[in-house]
Order: structure tokens, then C-alpha cells, then sequence
């Protein structure tokens, strides 16, 4: 999949992705958009026909790349930031003579369509969630008007950084609050600064802090 993320502007109405199959035999795959929110620290998706894709359906023999435009039917611009997310599935080949379980594959791509004017932006505030369980969670809200993609998490103690959770962390809405576990018990992160990569930046940002749950 081609590309891994997209961001609309203002007065940009298409964006075109491309599916290839790097495989030895064809496979069909079907594409779906939902509406992307978030509540209680989770992912939420709605179907949506505010984007349409086209084909939605399409074989690909072996070797194969296949353009799927991606249409807003709305042209004008919205009025704050908008999140989709586009599933691509593998649809499984029907064999009858086929024996065991039969894996495929799905992508979810995040779609970002931005308002006009000034780039949206996040601002984002972190706590620990101390229950005294373990592992220890992290709380990230984001107050701001623009999506937060974090990636490799990391606390600072004693001057010395930690990493917590490398790769990928997850992404906050705009308004929205997520969670997720760490590794560490509570007590070995409590105190420490919060920092993570926003948004593919190449430096760690710090998380300001807000008074801890309890």
C-alpha cells in the first residue's frame, strides 16, 4: 500500500492510493471507508460515504500495482479537521479443496482532510493513570485542533531517557483522550517526563504534564 497516510488540503478533492501484490497468485481486495473518532481511549469507526473509492472492488493478478481514487463528495473545504480511515481487505479465494485455517491480510490507512486556512495544529498534555496496578498507563489528551500521530515513547528520569514504547504509539484526535499500558510498573515511571516523536518529527518532544489520575 501506497501511501501509508493521507492529508488532504483545502480545495483538494481526490488522492489516489496504490494497492500492489508483490505475490505469486491473484488476490482481490476491497476497499472501505469509515469516519474515524475516538471515545473512552479507543478507536471508533463508522461507515462513511463521505469519501468514495474508486474501483472499490478490484482483482489483482501476481505482480500486478492498481490506482484506487480516493473522492470526497464534498468539495468545499470543512470546517475543522476531519478523520477517516481507509480499510483495505484481502478477500479470501473460495477453495473447497483447501485444508487448515486461511490467513489474509487488512490495512487500516489513517485520511486527514484539513480545513482551510492555518494548518490545524495539536497540543497535547500527558498523566500517568496510577491505580497501583501494573503495568502502568499513559493518558495523552490533545486540546488542540489537529491530529497527533506518537511514536516512540519515552520518559526522562534523572536526566537520564527511558525508552518506554518504541515504534509506532497510536494517534490523538483532535479533543480526544487515549490510553495506553506501558511496560513498567507505576513506580518506576512516576515523576519522570513524558516525550515522544510527533507527528514524524525527528526529535523527541516533550509531553506536558497534568496532575496524575489516582
Amino acid at each position: 500500500m501506497s501511501p501509508t497516510q493521507f492529508e488532504l488540503r483545502a480545495g483538494q478533492n481526490a488522492e489516489a492510493l496504490w494497492i500492489s501484490n508483490s505475490g505469486t497468485e491473484p488476490v482481490q481486495v476491497q476497499v472501505r471507508i469509515y469516519r474515524w473518532q475516538q471515545a473512552d481511549g479507543r478507536d471508533q469507526l463508522e461507515s462513511s460515504d463521505a469519501l468514495l473509492p474508486s474501483p472499490p472492488m478490484q482483482s489483482l493478478a501476481a505482480g500486478q500495482r492498481q490506482l484506487v481514487r480516493l473522492v470526497r463528495v464534498d468539495a468545499a473545504a470543512p470546517a475543522e479537521q476531519q478523520a477517516f480511515r481507509v480499510i483495505v481487505d484481502e478477500i479470501p479465494a473460495y477453495d473447497p479443496a483447501r485444508q487448515g485455517m486461511q490467513f489474509v491480510l487488512r490495512y487500516s490507512i489513517p485520511f486527514f482532510v484539513q480545513p482551510d486556512g492555518k494548518p490545524p495544529m495539536p497540543q497535547l498534555q500527558a498523566r500517568l493513570v496510577d491505580g497501583g496496578a501494573s503495568p502502568a498507563m499513559l493518558e495523552v489528551h490533545n486540546s488542540g485542533n489537529g491530529h497527533a500521530q506518537i511514536a516512540d515513547l519515552a520518559v526522562a528520569l534523572e536526566g537520564r531517557s527511558t525508552p518506554l514504547l518504541p515504534g509506532l504509539v497510536g494517534y490523538v484526535l483532535p479533543g480526544q483522550t487515549m490510553r495506553w499500558a506501558l511496560q513498567q510498573a507505576p513506580a518506576h515511571v512516576v515523576g519522570g517526563t513524558f516525550s515522544a516523536r510527533i507527528n514524524g518529527g525527528s526529535q523527541l518532544t516533550p509531553l506536558p504534564a497534568t496532575t496524575p489520575a489516582r
